[in-house]
């Protein structure tokens, strides 16, 4: 049971459920009881709640919003640095700046509209991801008065078609070489390390971050494998290694069980690839092409879509993967 006691002209709810104690002040006692039951729920479904959680006052705007949720939400996230970033853009424009009981559909939608006049209908889409993320979480857990999510209310732009870009082996060849390695001896520069990366990319389907958070300890050179603790999808997975991979990770010199494989940034390995591709003519090529490139030439070796999901870490393994786990050596092998 919660208890409730009146501190001047608020109201505190306080919950000790399962180990957890929380507590949350409000203006009424209403809110306070409406709080009460939805803490509660959470804490029996097996969520854990913040100790002090801090409603949201009145008149706040979305912008307000935008920079909580970065400072107590996005920070928990792997990809936190980008989404902090678009979160802080999204204070320029006039719908962000609104009491959020004012918002309305219409402001969001003349938002959209306006975005799409500078960038792509898929990125729109993915900041109308984050802005539903950012109003679900604040209805939730920081009690904002409103009643339904804006961004539910509107149209969602058309996603482009999906990408077929192929990377053929001479362009493979002219991206290394502008980036100067020779993919013979171990790479030395970062420019090496980008070039080493690009052609890991396309063996084995990894994500550029999933590449570039890899370690040694996790790199198993006998078994044909490595192991990813965590992916896009917030799942663990293992990725064989087929003969070029193992070639590629070969020249490496091997490092301590902490290091990276690739010792270079995000940043600095997106920038880099971007210039160069320019530089040699392929504008229109970019890094994750590799992804689809690898899938396409695993999927003739792979005797099942099964084991395609497994190795390359598909949305549907999540789904699959109390039920097929696939032996990393044993896909190796097909792949020689």
């Amino acid at each position: 049971m919660a208890s409730f006691i009146k501190r001047g002209l608020s109201w505190r709810a306080m919950i000790v459920k399962k180990g957890q104690r929380v507590n949350a002040t409000f203006d009424t006692l209403q809110e306070a009881k409406e709080w009460a039951l939805y803490a509660e729920s959470s804490i029996l479904a097996g969520e854990k709640l913040a100790q002090e959680v801090k409603p949201v006052s009145k008149g706040e705007t979305l912008a307000n919003l935008c920079a909580r949720y970065a400072v107590e939400v996005s920070l928990h996230k792997r990809g936190q640095r980008w989404e902090k970033l678009r979160l802080n853009a999204y204070k320029k424009y006039i719908a962000f700046n609104k009491p959020i009981q004012e918002l309305q559909p219409l402001d969001l939608a003349l938002w959209r509209d306006e975005r799409l006049k500078s960038v792509s209908s898929a990125t729109v889409n993915r900041d109308l991801n984050l802005i539903s993320a950012v109003i679900t979480h604040s209805m939730k857990e920081w009690r904002v008065p409103v009643l339904v999510n804006p961004v539910s209310l509107i149209r969602r732009p058309k996603d482009p078609p999906a990408r077929k870009r192929r990377i053929s082996h001479e362009e493979r060849n002219i991206i290394v070489s502008a980036l100067g390695w020779d993919m013979n001896t171990p790479p030395v520069t970062q420019r090496d390390y980008v070039a080493f990366a690009f052609l890991l990319a396309l063996e084995t389907a990894m994500r550029r971050s999933e590449i570039l958070s890899l370690i040694w300890e996790d790199v198993f050179i006998e078994q044909r494998y490595v192991h990813l603790k965590m992916t896009k999808n917030g799942e663990e997975r293992d990725v064989p290694l087929s003969s070029n991979a193992l070639k590629l990770i070969n020249i490496l010199p091997i490092g301590r069980p902490s290091e990276r494989l690739v010792p270079i940034e995000p940043g600095y390995l997106t920038t880099t690839f971007r210039k160069v591709k320019i530089e040699v003519g392929l504008k229109d090529l970019r890094f994750h092409d590799s992804r689809r490139e690898a899938a396409t030439e695993l999927s003739k070796r792979l005797s099942n879509v099964l084991e395609l999901a497994a190795v390359t870490g598909h949305k549907s393994l999540k789904i699959l993967q109390g039920y097929y786990r696939p032996d990393p050596t044993f896909l190796a092998k097909k792949l020689e």
